[in-house]
This record gives C-alpha cells, structure tokens and sequence, in this order.
C-alpha cells in the first residue's frame, strides 16, 4: 500500500508531520480530518526518496478580501438555485486574480470529482479557516449549505471590516513616526554636517551636547550600512523569538499588560470568541468541537490556552457561563449575558449579541489608544528636533558672544 508523508496543523495551530497509509491521497486527507487536523502539503513516498504530489500552500499571496469576496459572491449564486460546482464555473471565469483561479479550479476538479466541499477548502487552511471548513461541512451534512455561506459572508464581512476600522485608526500615528524619522534623518545627515564645517572653521569649544550630536551625525553618515545591518538583525532574531511557542506566549503575555492596547486586546478576543463559537453553534456544530475551531481562531496565545481550558470540563457535563465565570477573560457582564442564553435556549444569539457589544468597544478602544498615541508622539519628535536645534543654536550664541567681545 503506499506510504504518504504528511505535514498538517492541529486547532492550536501546531504544525505536525508523520507518515500514513492509504491507497490514494484523497483517503489520506480524509483520515487527517478525522484525527481533527487540517493538511498542508501531502506527499507519496517513491522509490527515489519523496515525489511531492501536491503543495497546498502554493498559493498563500491571496488576500483576506479575495476570500470575503469569494464567499459572497458563492453564497448569491448558491442561494439563487445554481449547482455548487456551476457556482465556482462562473466564479472562474469572472475572477481576475490568477492564484485565487488556480484554487477555485483546484476545488472545482475536487467536488466534480466527488469529494466534499468542506474537504476541498481543508486543502487551503491558510485561506480557509478552520471555522469556514467546520461551518461548511455542518451545511452539507445538513443539506443548507446556501444559509451557510450566507452566515460566513457576513461573519467574514465584520471581520474585514474590524481590520479596516484598526488599520484606518494607526494609518495617521504611522504616517507621523516616518515624518520624524525622516525629518530626523535629513536633520542628522545634511543639516549638521553643513554646520559643523561652519563650527570647525572658527576653531570653537563646542557644547558637550554639540559633539554629541555631531558623534552621532557621523556614525550615521559612515556607517549607515551597519545600522541597516543591526536593525535587519534585530528584526530577524525578533521574529525567530516570536516563531518559537515559548517566545509567543512571552510577547502575547507583555501585550496584554500594556495600558490601554492590553484592553483592547482582550476586547478584541472576547468579540472573536463570541461571534465565532455563536456562529458555529447556530450551524449545528457541537460545543466541543466549536471550541477547538474558537481556540484556534484567537490570535493571542495566552487567551488561547484559557479558551482551551473551557473544553475539559465541559466535556463533563459543566455549563459554559460557569467556567467563564472562572477564566480570567471573560467580565461578567459576558457570562451573566451567556448564563441567560443557556436558561432561555438561546445561546447563540447571547453570544452574537455580546460579539456586537464588544465589537464597539474595541472600536472605543482603538479611538482611545490613538489619542494616546498622537500626542505621545508629537512629543517625542518635538524632543528630538528640539535637542537637534539647540546643539545647534549653542555654538552659534557662543560665536556671537565672541564677536561681541
């Protein structure tokens, strides 16, 4: 039978590679979701080491939109009576991105061929989630996968416009933080310099704070490439720091006692979690598994692990709103909010209404942390431009002084 090389990610987001059996690729894809992970790349093992059959993540470059976009359009024709595999036909012909053609033809080929929706997306986690495949495949077993598409289009479509609101709020602060540096830059390498040969000519004793600057002024003239090369180093060890499980939840723990962001943070996650396992909850999936999917959503690693704390015990028999009650996560007015839910019956609209709730607030909190930010920075250009002038303006008073004299 023949052996295929795997490598696929668990809820958690752990990468996991290993060896199966199957008589075909399909099969081993199909045993992979059954051991609750999502494939990216499954290669058959040949008589010459490893023939790659397939490479999911070929196509990682498609934007967040193009996705939005796609299950949109999806869901309209979908919900109009058109067959799923004439929907992704037309889907085809009129989109314009190449890779994101290469992938709907990829999952049009597969459904053609008799595989499950749910499945053809799982070839693609890094495009579709876990929530979008669970969601998918509780509207195919249950025959509504038009209502389906429909909820995800609008869950994707809040999502997208969350990133909107955040990126539209730090556009301004980084627009700021480049005309500082910018201005700091110019100031350093072809302002001082023009002063200092003004300075040297009249043989002055220039102020400590003047050398200084000028030290600085010629580091950054001489040695530029060194900076650049420190700056690309720090960033690279950065990023190696953070790939690392325990680097992250070292970052995502500092995050979150930052004043203000650390608030927003958690606000954020709290509208993620909700939405997200309300949506599931209201398409058939069970608790149990909507928590793996939630887990995996929240972006943060420490909430992570306190979402994925929820799971043991209520696989046991306990009530959601009771281990909210004791994460430190949730605040009270969301488990109260959900302990009302599980009374009434009604706990995916309690947890659609606290997601819309606290969906405002982040954006009150985005708001507030940049009008932190704002002031905060004008302050510290002003500083810096400020220090620049006076080592500056120093000698000059000095060589009035002399020429009074």
């Amino acid at each position: 039978m023949p052996r295929f090389a795997y490598k696929a990610k668990r809820p958690n987001g752990e990468i996991v590679e290993g060896i199966l059996e199957a008589e075909n690729r399909r099969l081993v894809i199909s045993k992979l979701q059954g051991m609750k992970v999502f494939p990216i790349t499954v290669e058959e093992e040949g008589g010459r080491g490893l023939q790659k059959e397939v490479n999911f993540q070929s196509l990682i470059r498609i934007r967040f939109t193009d996705i939005v976009n796609f299950t949109r359009q999806l869901s309209d024709l979908t919900k109009a009576g058109m067959p799923l595999v004439r929907s992704l036909d037309v889907l085809i012909e009129q989109t314009e991105n190449d890779k994101m053609k290469n992938m709907i033809r990829s999952m049009k080929n597969d459904v053609a061929g008799g595989t499950p929706f749910s499945d053809a997306l799982a070839k693609f986690p890094r495009q579709f989630s876990d929530l979008y495949s669970s969601m998918v495949r509780s509207g195919e077993v249950g025959g509504y996968l038009d209502t389906v598409l429909d909820r995800l289009a609008e869950f994707l479509e809040k999502e997208a416009d969350l990133r909107s609101r955040i990126r539209n709020a730090m556009a301004y602060p980084i627009i700021m933080i480049c005309v500082a540096l910018a201005v700091i830059i110019i100031l350093t390498v072809y302002v001082v310099p023009t002063f200092v040969h003004m300075f040297e000519d009249q043989k002055l004793e220039l102020p400590r704070v003047t050398k200084v600057l000028i030290t600085f002024s010629d580091a950054i003239r001489g040695y530029w490439y060194l900076f650049i090369a420190a700056i690309c180093m720090i960033v690279y060890a950065f990023r190696q720091f953070v790939a690392k499980p325990e680097g992250r939840l070292v970052i995502d723990q500092a995050k979150l006692h930052i004043p203000v962001l650390g608030d927003m943070i958690r606000k954020q996650e709290i509208s993620k979690f909700s939405r997200t396992l309300g949506t599931l909850l209201g398409n058939g999936v069970s608790i149990l598994k909507a928590l793996d999917v939630v887990t995996a959503v929240i972006s943060n690693k420490i909430l992570a692990d306190e979402v994925a704390a929820l799971k043991g015990d209520i696989s046991e028999g306990a009530r959601l709103s009771n281990k909210m009650r004791q994460s430190q996560i949730f605040p009270p007015v969301a488990t109260n909010m959900v302990a009302v839910g599980e009374e009434t019956g009604e706990l995916e609209r309690a947890l659609l209404r606290i997601a819309e709730t606290y969906e405002t607030e982040t954006d009150r909190a985005i708001k507030t942390l940049v009008t932190l930010i704002e002031p905060l920075l004008i302050v510290c250009m002003a500083l810096v431009v400020g220090f620049i002038v006076m080592a500056m303006i120093l000698p000059i008073f000095q060589l009035s002084t002399a020429v009074r004299g």
